[in-house]
């Protein structure tokens, strides 16, 4: 089976997210939680408010949605990989909320009752599911009428631009974990729509954020999906590859670190009657 099977490219994602879990977004400017709170606001979480956080790895929008639905609410949070829910429920244990649970379960195979939800939440995580389709469809089933969906995804345009690639590719066969291309507001309206979602927008944001160090930003690549490449390189080959990198972000750095613009697309839909 290639990478292109479903269930090759889910096992994939489940262990390269897995093995990243101790250090996902725990490094470096986290941008994911920026992001994740924004999203939760663009959402209109609220006090009493059911939430349904899909692929939560490190709960960075589970966290807000938790603090903004208050002890009248419920905030539950999903993903593939097992590492990811320990590290979670560890943290939803040491901060004592109450309202909060997470679990492992496949997006594409909800277990919940039709109607559960206000809210269902995705941050960063569409374009890994092997059928959108099909996944959409089920955050749709699991919303109550009325309810929102709310996504975020890459833009085209987001990141430390081509250079990143261009060396990986001198080295190894980059690994693309993602099945689907939302970087474009007509890409990810076009998905939701096509799901059933009404009242459909997107909003675009962006943000700078700061890497202090190289071996900061060396540590992020470890801590999120961008490992999977660098766990195929050879062993031999790895540090040739860290050094050159970090020559090329020298170039670029500031007083302060290194900058870099992520870019982001929060898609937004309502399920109608």
């Amino acid at each position: 089976m290639s990478e292109h099977d479903p269930r090759v490219a889910k096992d994939l994602i489940a262990g390269v997210f897995s093995r990243a879990a101790p250090m996902y977004d725990q490094r470096g400017p986290q941008y994911c939680a920026h992001f994740g709170r924004r999203l939760v606001e663009l959402a209109g979480v609220g006090s009493g408010s059911t939430v349904l956080d899909i692929a939560t790895g490190r709960g960075a929008v589970l966290f807000p949605a938790a603090e903004r639905a208050g002890a009248a609410g419920r905030v539950e949070g999903i993903d593939l990989a097992d590492e990811m829910v320990r590290e979670t429920a560890a943290e939803i244990a040491a901060r004592r909320i109450d309202n909060a649970l997470v679990r492992v379960m496949d997006a594409e195979r909800l277990v919940h009752d039709d109607g559960s939800f206000d809210h269902v939440l995705c941050g960063f995580g569409l374009f890994y599911f092997p059928h959108l389709d099909h996944a959409l469809v089920e955050f749709h089933r699991v919303l109550k009428t009325g309810g929102t969906i709310a996504a975020s995804t890459w833009r085209g345009d987001s990141g430390w631009g081509s250079w990143y690639d261009e060396l990986l590719a001198q080295y190894v066969e980059p690994v693309r974990l993602g099945s689907h291309d939302l970087s474009t507001p007509e890409r990810l309206e076009q998905a939701l729509r096509s799901a059933g979602f009404t009242a459909v927008r997107v909003v675009a944001d962006e943000a700078e954020f700061i890497y202090t160090t190289e071996q900061e930003w060396w540590d992020t690549l470890w801590g999120h999906g961008t490992r999977a490449s660098l766990e195929r390189m050879a062993p031999a080959e790895l540090p040739r590859f860290q050094r050159q990198a970090f020559d090329r972000i020298r170039a670029e750095r500031e007083a302060d670190g290194f900058h870099v613009t992520f870019r982001v697309l929060y898609g937004l839909g309502v399920k109608r009657a």
